[in-house]
């Protein structure tokens, strides 16, 4: 029979919540034996969740949120981070030696077999990501 998981978690759009996504990934692969390019998956869903919370949740109270969802099949293995804003999409920078910052999808290209965004109108977008 056909190998199907899912899982999914909702998370407060607050830096601390970053490491939380990154913990539910761990757990969430360990629990289905999938842990062979379970540090290239982390790594990608603490960058895409980082987005999440800098760019993508349009409150600054705090009460925005971001979902990270799981879905891994007997081939692949495919993590999106979802967020509500629709209009800032992520792109591959080509930062200098001394930024501080914006190499994050970057590292996503580089460790993905495959990347993109999916936009859902005026609801947000889904960045994802996908493992061999």
């Amino acid at each position: 029979m056909p190998r199907h998981e899912h899982a999914e978690h909702t998370f407060t759009a607050v830096p601390e919540s970053v490491a939380e996504a990154r913990s539910f990934t761990t757990r969430t692969l360990k629990s289905w034996r999938l842990t062979r390019r379970a540090d290239d998956i982390c790594l990608c869903v603490s960058e895409l969740a980082s987005n999440a919370v800098e760019h993508g949740t349009r409150t600054t109270d705090g009460s925005g949120a971001f979902l990270v969802r799981i879905d891994a099949d007997d081939t692949h293995v495919r993590v999106e981070v979802e967020d509500d804003d629709p209009l800032t999409t992520p792109r591959v920078n080509r930062g200098q030696q001394e930024d501080t910052g914006g190499r994050g999808m970057t590292i996503v290209a580089t460790l993905a077999t495959a990347w993109g965004c999916d936009t859902h109108a005026l609801v947000g977008k889904a960045v994802w990501s996908e493992f061999s």
